[in-house]
């Protein structure tokens, strides 16, 4: 298998993904405008986001943590959360999620 390289700007999510061969895990880009919020979800699998720009907060299971650029944030499987931007500039966060978020159970 030869390395895959794809620009977020040419790509929609998962940017990385099944198409692309991707044995374990997906990847995926999000921008967040000032006081915009993901969609509040749950879902079984763990996922993982690294917090590229910008400045908000993880709501967890009833719970609000800081988040900021340069922190990395581990999302429990099974908990009900979503991200919000919360500062006045685009808070852009990198999420990885197991292959199977993207499969046809």
């Amino acid at each position: 298998m030869e390395p895959v390289i794809k620009s977020i700007s040419d790509h929609s999510n998962p940017v990385l993904g099944p198409d692309d061969g991707v044995p374990t895990v997906v990847t995926l880009y999000h921008d967040h405008q000032p006081g915009e919020s993901s969609a509040h979800h749950t879902h079984p699998w763990e996922h993982q986001a690294y917090i590229t720009r910008g400045e908000g907060v993880i709501w967890v299971d009833g719970v609000e943590y800081p988040i900021k650029a340069g922190d990395c944030v581990l999302v429990p499987p099974g908990s009900l959360h979503h991200f919000k931007n919360t500062g006045d500039s685009v808070l852009s966060r990198v999420t990885y999620n197991p292959l199977a978020s993207v499969q046809d159970g």
